[in-house]
Formats: C-alpha cells, structure tokens, sequence
C-alpha cells in the first residue's frame, strides 16, 4: 500500500488527535453484550475493553516513571521501554493467541519494527525492522500492514524493504517461522484465500496468486490499475478483479487459475470490491477517472446477474459488509463525513450519524478495501460498528460504538486514535 489523495473536510485533525489524557478514559459500563474491542489510546499504547467500557485491560504501556504497568487479567505482556516508543495499528488474529502491532521507534536504529505478541506465554517478538534509508509508512500514519490468514496459521505482511529498495510484501508462519518475500514493487494490495493456502496480490497492474504450500507464484494475466484490492469468494471457488479490455476496464470473476471469466459490470474509471462474508453477491463503488471519491455503489451476483443500476448515488469513502451479509455500512462525503447502513436486498438506506475521523481512522477509510478483512469495523453479531474519532470538533479522539439500528445514540467506549473489534474468539 501507499499513501493516496483522499478529498474529505477534515482539517485540524493532526492537531485534535494529540490531544486527550495520558490514560484512556472508559466510559461508564452498561449491560451490553462482552465482544471486545482493541484500542490505541492517546499516548500510543494498546488497550483492550468490553464494548460496554468495561474490564480495560493494557497490552502496551508504561508509566511516566518508567515502571511496568499491568496488562490486565488475562494478558501480561512487555512494557514499553521509553515514553517515546508508541505502538499502533493492532491487528489481532483471528483464533485470538497473537496480536501484529506496529512499533515506532524500532530497537537500536530501526525507524520503525513491526512486533509480534504472543497473550499465550506474555512474550514479544519483531518480525521485521525499518531501516533508516527505507521508505518510511506504507500507508498516512502506518509503518506496517498485517492481514491474518484466516486460519491463523500464517501472518503476511506489507513492510519496507531495504534501503532504497520500497515496499514488499512478506509471509511468516507465527510460531517458529522467518518471513520470506511474497511480492515486491508497490503498489501492493493482497488477501487471503479463505483455507489460509493462497495470497492473491495485486501489484501494481498484475495480478498474482502466491502458494504458501511450496511458495510459488503465477501471473494470472490479468492486468488493470483500475482497482486495488481483488477478492475471493467465501467458498474459495472463485475471484473478482478488473481487467483492461479494448482501452476500458471490466469487472471480472473466474476461478482460481483465471479460467471460466465471467464479466459482471465495466469500469470505465475505477472501482472497489468485495463479497458478501457467506454467499456470490459482491458490492462495488465506482468512479470516473475525473472524480476523488466514488460515487455509486452497486450489488451484483458473480454470475453476472443481479441489480443494474446503483443502490447508492453520492460521494462516498468506504463500505463494509455486515458478518451476516444482510446489511452494508457505508461512508459519505456530501455533507460532511457520515455513517450510513444499506439493506441490499430491499435498498433502504438510512442515515446513523456524522462523524470526524482521527487521521489514523481516515487512513483506514481511504484503504478500506485492504483493512476491511484485518481491522473489523462491525461486531460479530451483526448489530454495531465501532470507529475512532470525534462527533463534536470540541471534543477530544474518542472510541465510538455505534447501534446499527438506529435506536440508539452513539456511545463513547474510551478516548482513543483507532479502534477495532477483536475477533469474536477472543470475546
């Protein structure tokens, strides 16, 4: 990944994320359900609480006086060993044993060390450092990105390289493995298949399928710069992509071997995707080449059939697929920055609230193709999102928790810069 444009009225917020308490603030705890929710707080270390506000334990930390701090009940892990070090960008996996987090400054003169921490044995491990000469985030504000494979037996990775020498992207097998590289030359965008065997990357305009098995890697022949992220199917049977065709670009799904092409819809400028988490429907946004920020969204079956014309028009950042796939949440930019909720299958949409973004969260919407897998905005049940940031400009970065239905107010859960739901495995 690298840093893009993204047009969004969100001025001063460098400045409003730096403010707040040395220690997060849970709000007062009410009966609500017990998934948690994985914070970074303030002063850049990570916290975990109930999504009612309570039970907050630390993952990272240390005091002003330099002492360790408890993590809390069930996780004990290494404190920070400076005030200056800060942690961010959580990424938990999905069998709940490991947390990737981002690490700045590295050990020694490492810019930045990308760190793995084991809530099993309380120990921490790096998995990869930046060295001064090399690209310095991979995306405004991360030093890192880390997607799980579902099956938590492999972590990849997009990270810099050696010096002079950009982005690339790596794997490792937690547990006793060294990262070896996947894929180099930026941009780079990837998932994972869902039984954890295959990384599909997009590089810059190729298209590539990775076997962790016996590491090796096919060109699938299918160029377009007209996406980022590509997609396989809950089944693991199929894929969506863009391909150039005849000047223009087509949405396409085929198998794995980029066999069987089925065209679902043409892309003249760009476009977004991603299936629904159980069944063929994949949602997409679109935009001409000419516009900063989509402006239609559509869902269509991966046969090819389904709605023709967009279930939303306006300026919009990013969706996100419920767990149950009955409901997308989706961002707009028409006036000012708002959280929205589409039913696909009647295509009532209704309106839950404004909201600024932290810059870390405005990071995540520009990317959110790449982080909707790895950074959970929607809770296991189906029924809230969470994110960070503020609903008031006077207000300091808050960790929001938000009712899908609507019959509830949004809710502070703790002061902080990003906020994910941990895996319900965890909860």
């Amino acid at each position: 990944m690298i840093p893009l444009r993204f047009v969004c009225a969100a001025a001063g917020l460098l400045a409003l994320a730096a403010c707040g308490n040395s220690e997060p603030t849970p709000a007062t705890p009410e009966p609500h359900g017990s998934q948690r929710i994985v914070f970074v707080g303030p002063q850049f270390d990570i916290w975990s609480v109930q999504e009612d506000g309570g039970n907050p334990e630390r993952l990272t930390g240390a005091s002003e006086t330099g002492e360790s701090r408890e993590s809390g009940t069930s996780i004990s892990l290494r404190p920070q060993q400076a005030q200056s070090v800060r942690y961010t960008w959580p990424t938990w996996s999905p069998d709940s044993r490991f947390v990737a987090l981002s690490r700045t400054p590295g050990s020694g003169p490492a810019l930045a060390s990308l760190m793995l921490l084991d809530t099993e044995d309380a120990t921490e491990r790096q998995l990869h450092e930046t060295r001064p000469g090399s690209v310095g985030l991979v995306a405004n504000g991360a030093p890192h990105y880390a997607l799980w494979a579902p099956d938590s037996r492999h972590l990849s990775f997009v990270a810099p390289r050696g010096p002079g020498q950009g982005l690339g992207l790596y794997s490792i097998e937690p547990e006793n493995g060294e990262p070896y590289e996947v894929a180099a030359n930026a941009p780079l965008y990837h998932v994972w298949s869902p039984d954890g065997t295959y990384i599909l990357t997009h590089r810059r305009e190729q298209l590539l399928l990775h076997d962790t098995g016996d590491r090796s890697t096919r060109d699938l022949d299918a160029d377009s710069f007209r996406y980022r992220v590509p997609a396989f199917s809950p089944d693991g049977e199929r894929i969506a992509y863009v391909v150039d065709e005849g000047g223009a670009g087509s949405l396409v799904t085929s198998r794995l071997d980029g066999t069987d092409r089925v065209s679902l819809m043409s892309v003249l400028g760009v476009a977004a995707f991603g299936y629904a988490p159980s069944d063929g429907r994949l949602a997409v946004v679109k935009r001409p080449l000419s516009k900063p920020s989509y402006d239609e969204l559509y869902v269509v079956n991966e046969d090819g059939t389904g709605v023709e014309e967009p279930l939303v028009r306006g300026a919009l950042a990013a969706f996100y697929w419920s767990p149950d796939g009955s409901r997308i949440a989706y961002v707009t930019l028409d006036d000012g920055i708002a959280w929205h909720i589409l039913v696909p299958a009647t295509g009532e949409t209704r309106p839950l609230t404004r909201f600024i973004p932290t810059p870390d969260y405005l990071t995540h919407l520009q990317f959110f193709d790449q982080f909707a897998p790895s950074h959970l905005v929607w809770s296991a049940d189906s029924t809230k999102l969470v994110f960070a940031g503020v609903l008031d400009r006077t207000e300091s970065p808050r960790v929001w928790l938000v009712d899908t239905t609507g019959n509830e107010s949004p809710r502070p859960v703790a002061e902080g810069r990003l906020a994910f739901w941990v895996p319900s495995a965890t909860g």
